[in-house]
Parts: C-alpha cells; structure tokens; sequence
C-alpha cells in the first residue's frame, strides 16, 4: 500500500475552511506562508497552519523535497493554505478572517460573566501587586442589592458565572453572601469563580462557598514556601504559619468539590523558591483531584522603563517556565495544552461584548485593571457607552517582529491592555508550547490509530 505524502493529523477548523475555501491558482510564483510551524518527528514532519489551524504530517521520504515542493505535492499544500501566492498579503489576510469570524458569532444574548470587585481592600501586602496604591473601596450592601437586580435583569436566562475579585474579595464576603442569596431566590442559574490569597477560607466559609455561592473555581497565588511566602505576602494579620493555612485551606476547597488552581509567581528574585514549591506541590498535591498548578512569569509594567528586564533576564525566566510546565505536566499537575479547533476572535472580558465588571461603587466597565476610568455605564444607567466599548476594542499597531510571526493569525494585542509587552523571548515560548502540543496530537493520532488498527486487524471497512 502506498503511503500517503500528507496526514491530516487535526483537520482545519471548520469555519476557516467555509470561509477561506481553496485558494485560486493565479500562476504567480508561491511561498511557504508565515504561519506555518514545523516539528520534526521520529518519522517526519509536523505542518501546522495557525490560520487554518490544520496539523499534517509528511512521512520522512517527502520531507526533503518541502523546500521546493512541486507536482502533487506543492498543489497539495498550495490548496491547504500552506503555499500562498508570493503577492499575498498575509497579515491582512488574517485580520479580515478575524473580523468575518467576529461578525459570524451570534449576538451576545446578555451578559454572561460578571467579574465583581467586592473591595480594593485586600489583608496582604505583596510588593509587586499592580493595585499598589488604589484607593479603598469596598461594596456596600445596597449596591450588592443593585447588582443582583441588574445580573437577573440582564442574563436573558443565560446561566451567569461571576468571577469574585479584588482586593481580596473574602475581606468582604457579606456581599457575595448577599449577592448569591438574591439570585437564588431569584431562580438564576449561577455559578462562581475567585481570584484569592486563600488565607480567609476556613471549614464554614468553605462549605457556604461551596453552597451558596455555588463556588466552582478558586485561583490562588503562592510565591514560594514557608517564610518565602510569607515575607513576600506580608499579611497585615496573620504571620508565622500563613503558608500551612494556605494550603490546608486549598485541601479543603478540594475535597468540597471546587477546583483550585495554583499560580506560581515568579521573578529572578525568587527562581529557588519557586523550583522548591513546584519539588513541594508534587510531592504533597499531585494526584490530588480537583488541584493544579502552573507558573506565571512577574508582568513587567510597560510605563516604567526602569523596570523592563534585560534579553538575559527574559530568556531565563522564559526558560524556567517552560521547564516548570514540564515538569508540572509530568506529575500530572498541569494539563498539557492540545491545539486549538477555532480561531480566536476575542483576547479578554474586554474586547468579547458578553463580560462586563461590576465595581465597588456601582461602575460598569470592561477591565478590572480600570477602576478609575474606562467605565461603559453604571447600576443605575440601562445603556452602555458604545465608544468607550469601541475604545477597548481597539488594536495595538503592529510591530517589526510581527511581519515573519507564525503567531500572528491567533494573537490578539488590545491597545489599552497594559500588561501585553512583546519580545523574542515571548514569541520563541510561545512556539515552543505550541511545537510541545503539535507533538501530544500526533502522539494522540498515533495512539488512536494503534488502537482501530487492533480492533480491526485485516483492515475491513
């Protein structure tokens, strides 16, 4: 049996392909396109467009004729998107299938996510955290009431997800209490999320989150162990012991059924901790249900020179990173990214028209980073301001790097985004993942393939 020259290993994504179709052949000479990725594999070579979104493999006897591909083989790869007319404009290209996809998805149907900021108030005090010097504000009981009233006015019976935040969010749960109690009565079909220290739960507040806030998902910031963690938290009143209660409060959100995510911060200041807690997370977590954890490299802050890293730094930082998602996928810790099936149209809450905040004093907005400006409305306002929301839209120009990205077509960079710094160490990790997740679906074909192979030995249809 001849072996094939191409295998489809992930098929494009299906509204790509309505859209796109094949490309005409206008006989003017072709080029590989910029967004494809190659991994090379024990018995070839993967192709992965990030336009389409199609992962093929060549067999190792074709794979050396793909610099100058001809007959069969070009024409394959000219139809598939892999060869394009050198007179194409790329990136235009994948900016005009962005905005046709944008256009395609349905309206919105109300607001479905509502990120809530119970308080800028928070019992911590790390030193890199970007709400240093906010002014307090925290939610009164009446206008918990107005944001109850507002979600059940405006989910159109879409079920609703709130997303807790702060501060810390627990310094004031009265109104999460009194928020969830409304919708209840109400009949809402809700479920929550929180972004949290973790030092506030205990055993009542644990079951009440469980319960009554219909809790599902906690993510919980450790910057290392022991005292580590508890200088750079600094909590204003509790000390020695903290990270103990962390994570026996992380145990017990566990084993109430809510899922926690561990965010492991990290910087060059920190880099031995951080390997020390991953060493301690697998040891004392792994194969916990219910937990998981991932690195997170320090946000650097785009309006500070001073405090941009050097090339050096970024490398390394990039490179610990990779290595400790390695590591975490192994133990089993942190799921291994599989390719997406569809294009991304949307980078945040802010650009996707269905998330909104709810904050302190009854301000609407599209951001938790805005709490003094960018506001679209309020509690006590029925209409959004639709240029403030275009605002938020907006992209970022491009930059020089982004003619030859391969990443371009699935990148997203909102011009108001303050944390959305590009460089080469970020670019080159981000190829990496996605070169790591090329090889788990071609492991998964393989695997797949194995098996119908055995259940269908002489290969009947």
């Amino acid at each position: 049996m001849e072996q094939p020259t191409l295998i489809q290993v992930r098929p494009p994504s299906r509204k790509v392909k309505l859209l796109l179709r094949e490309p005409r052949d206008n006989g003017s000479p072709t080029v590989w396109s910029s967004f494809v990725i190659r991994q090379p594999t024990d018995e070839g070579l993967l192709l992965y467009n990030t336009l389409t979104l199609e992962l093929l493999h060549v067999p190792a006897a074709f794979a050396d004729n793909l610099e100058a591909p001809e007959g069969e083989l070009r024409e394959a790869l000219r139809k598939k998107w892999y060869l394009v007319p050198g007179t194409l404009d790329q990136h235009r290209t994948a900016l005009e299938l962005r905005q046709t996809l944008r256009d395609m998805e349905p309206p919105a149907g109300g607001i479905k996510k509502y990120t809530v900021l119970t308080t800028t108030a928070c019992n911590a005090r790390c030193f890199y955290c970007f709400e240093q010097g906010w002014e307090v504000r925290t939610m009164s009981p009446e206008t918990a009431d107005k944001a109850a009233e507002y979600m059940l006015a405006h989910s159109s019976g879409v079920p609703l997800v709130i997303d807790w935040f702060g501060g810390e969010p627990l310094v004031n749960l009265r109104v999460i209490d009194r928020i969830c109690q409304r919708l209840t009565e109400g009949g809402a079909d809700f479920s929550s999320t929180m972004a949290s220290n973790g030092s506030l739960f205990d055993p009542e507040i644990i079951a009440r989150a469980a319960d009554l806030w219909r809790l599902r998902h906690v993510n919980i910031t450790l910057d290392g162990m022991g005292e580590d963690y508890e200088r750079v938290k600094n909590y204003k009143t509790i000390g020695k012991g903290a990270f103990d209660l962390v994570m026996q409060n992380i145990r017990g959100l566990a084993a109430a059924g809510v899922r926690v995510t561990i965010r492991m911060n990290f910087d060059l200041y920190n880099l031995e901790q951080i390997r020390a807690l991953t060493d301690y997370l697998i040891a004392h977590v792994a194969g916990t249900p219910g937990i998981s954890a991932y690195p997170a490299i320090l946000i650097e802050d785009p309006d500070d020179p001073a405090a941009q890293r050097s090339d050096e730094a970024r490398t390394l930082l990039w490179q610990e990173a990779t290595d400790l998602r390695a590591k975490l996928e192994q133990a089993g810790l942190l799921r291994p990214l599989r390719l997406p099936k569809e294009q991304e149209t949307h980078m945040c809450m802010a650009d996707s028209r269905n998330m909104i905040t709810i904050l302190p004093e009854g301000q609407i907005g599209l951001c938790e980073s805005y709490i003094y400006d960018g506001f679209i409305g309020s509690l006590d306002s029925p209409d959004f301001d639709r240029a403030e929301m275009e605002a938020m839209e907006e992209l970022r120009e491009e930059i020089p790097a982004c003619a030859d990205c391969p990443l371009f077509p699935n990148c997203i960079r909102l011009k108001k985004c303050p944390t959305q710094i590009c460089h080469p160490q970020r670019r080159k990790a981000k190829v990496e993942r996605t070169q790591r997740s090329m090889l788990l679906e071609w492991s998964i074909y393989q695997a797949r393939k194995t098996k119908n192979a055995q259940r269908n030995p002489e290969g009947k249809q």
